[in-house]
């Protein structure tokens, strides 16, 4: 969860404009028609919902039946502002939540790096409970403890992650693991000889982590237009990517 109301406001203003927010909102998208193709009724929460940027972008691809909650109060009062369908709920422990509902998609982005692994198949149980049986989990990760930096800090995150974490997971759940990839890889080198040198300010306290901020503000366009057809252009070429800083997969009832 991000640490401030601060962090949640630059949430908001960058999730319809970064490239990082439009390319992984694109994937979402080509998962659930890949699924579903051009049916725009079926019923789609987003678990862990943050401003909602998600929800309002495949609002504005036309589905009709969306909700999400997060478990920040924060989060949900700048969802309201979207005029958003979304509750202030803990996904660790919401088994009285949505008590006759079940969803043909259940989307859970960037909000398991928060927890302990035991944490974190309970919260998968969850929505796998809430899952149809036709019904696909998706969930796009942090990855590669290479990759640890300020970023990390900035919004609790606790581990990151690798396929072989998630086969671990899922093998005590009712899940399998329909698909992966890594994206970003690309940009890899640049945004890892970034973040080492985060680490090298951190070990040596060179940093105000009183001052950390995370990487969701938006760069100039050129340059957000231009990391934006690179990864673009990843897709294009690779399927899995094999390396990257972030791990997208997708989920299905055994």
């Amino acid at each position: 969860m991000l640490s401030s109301r601060e962090e949640y406001q630059m949430m908001y203003d960058s999730e319809e404009k970064l490239w990082w927010y439009k390319i992984l909102h694109e994937k979402i998208l080509k998962e659930i028609t890949a699924k579903f193709g051009q049916n725009k009724y079926i019923k789609i929460l987003d678990a862990g919902c943050g401003t909602g940027g998600l929800m309002n972008f495949l609002i504005q691809q036309g589905y009709k039946d969306i909700e999400g909650f997060d478990f920040s109060e924060d989060a949900v009062s700048f969802c309201k502002e979207r005029k958003l369908k979304v509750q202030q709920i803990d996904l660790t422990n919401f088994d009285c939540e949505f008590i006759d509902a079940s969803f043909d998609v259940i989307i859970n982005d960037d909000v398991l790096y928060q927890f302990e692994d035991k944490i974190i198949v309970k919260a998968i149980k969850n929505l796998e409970k809430k899952l149809k049986p036709n019904g696909i989990l998706i969930s796009n990760n942090n990855a590669f403890n290479v990759f640890y930096g300020t970023h990390d800090i900035a919004v609790g995150g606790l581990q990151r992650f690798t396929k072989s974490d998630f086969e671990k997971y899922l093998s005590q759940t009712g899940l399998k693991l329909q698909s992966h990839s890594y994206w970003s890889l690309f940009l890899s080198p640049l945004i890892l000889s970034v973040r080492l040198l985060q680490q090298f300010q951190l070990k040596f306290n060179l940093i105000n982590r009183t001052e950390i901020k995370s990487d969701v503000s938006v760069p100039g366009n050129f340059v957000n237009t231009t990391l934006y057809r690179i990864v673009k252009l990843e897709e294009k070429i690779f399927r899995n990517g094999g390396f990257g800083s972030s791990l997208f997969l997708v989920m299905t009832k055994k």
